[in-house]
C-alpha cells in the first residue's frame, strides 16, 4: 500500500463534510489527472485516488446522475458562493459566469 502524500495546491477545491473532515480535489499540472482525496476530523490523510481526466468525467457525471436521482429528478440551483473562496481570485482563471 503507498504512503498518502498531501498535495498543497492553492486551487484546490475543498468540500467540507461531517465533523470537520474534508474531501479534497487537486488537479495536476503537468499531466491529466486529478487527485480526489480525503482528510480526517483532525486533519489527518484518510486516503484518496489519482485519477485520469476521463475517469474524474465519468465519476463526475456519476455523481450529477445520482444526486438527482436522489433529488427525484430535480435538478438544483447552481450555488451562489463557491466552496474554496480563494479559487475565483487566482490569476489565470476565468471569472465566474454571472448568476441567472
Amino acid at each position: 500500500m503507498s504512503k498518502v502524500v498531501p498535495l498543497h495546491q492553492p486551487d484546490a477545491l475543498v468540500l467540507p463534510l461531517a465533523d470537520g473532515a474534508s474531501l479534497r480535489v487537486t488537479r495536476f499540472r503537468q499531466s491529466p489527472r486529478v487527485a480526489v482525496s480525503l482528510y480526517g476530523p483532525g486533519g489527518g490523510d484518510v486516503g484518496g485516488v489519482i485519477l485520469q481526466t476521463d475517469h474524474a468525467r465519468l465519476l463526475a457525471s456519476w455523481l450529477v446522475r445520482m444526486a438527482n436521482e436522489s433529488d427525484g429528478g430535480v435538478v438544483s440551483p447552481p450555488r451562489r458562493r463557491p466552496l474554496t473562496p480563494s479559487v475565483e481570485a487566482l490569476p489565470g482563471r476565468p471569472a465566474p459566469a454571472p448568476a441567472r
